[in-house]
């Protein structure tokens, strides 16, 4: 089980992880993580600069920006652009093959557990969000399936199932299923994509 403390590092375009922030603090004790090496959450697709991120900056000496807590699977505000910067994303939403940056997601839990009802506030946190009925919620918002469940995670108790589709780019997350499902969503999912 991937928990919300995960993170990955890029390197020349090459994505590494996902890493717990401890082991981040080895590696930046060992010289291997740096102020400027480049960290998202787990499953998100917007990587930032370790100091620029609060769990980290104290590791490098720095004052974090933003203060506090990293609040995780919330959406940033975007920082001002360019007028280079926005060509070049509309020309990325215009292009067929560019992947859209915010995702339409459906969120099942079992319905026994209640789970729905306590990841409530984390899942009204990711963007525009509503419950379409006791165990099932849909969020727009610019994580990934992994990110939306690593998001809510910290919220289940550790036998909670939750299952996340990513219907815009048809992925899916899962946890807490038995082996025998876990291996029937596993090929399921693999198959629809080949």
């Amino acid at each position: 089980m991937l928990a919300a403390d995960n993170w990955c590092v890029k390197v020349e375009n090459r994505i590494y992880g996902p890493y717990s922030s401890q082991q981040l603090r080895k590696f930046a004790h060992e010289g291997r993580f740096a102020a400027s090496s480049l960290v998202a959450p787990a499953g998100s697709r917007t990587f930032k600069e370790a100091a620029s991120e609060p769990v980290f900056a104290a590791f490098f000496g720095i004052d974090a920006k933003a203060g506090g807590q990293p609040q995780f699977g919330k959406r940033a505000d975007p920082e001002p652009k360019s007028e280079k910067s926005e060509k070049k994303s509309a020309i990325a939403r215009k292009s067929p093959d560019a992947e859209p940056s915010v995702a339409n997601f459906l969120i099942i839990f079992d319905v026994v557990s209640a789970a729905a009802s306590r990841a409530e506030g984390a899942i009204l946190s990711l963007g525009p969000a509503f419950r379409l009925n006791e165990n099932v919620w849909t969020v727009a918002c610019e994580l990934t399936a992994l990110g939306v469940r690593n998001a809510i995670a910290p919220y289940l108790m550790p036998r909670d199932s939750i299952f996340v589709v990513d219907a815009t780019r048809g992925r899916s997350s899962w946890q807490n299923f038995s082996p025998e499902i876990h291996a029937k969503l596993a090929a399921a999912w693999s198959g629809a994509r080949q």
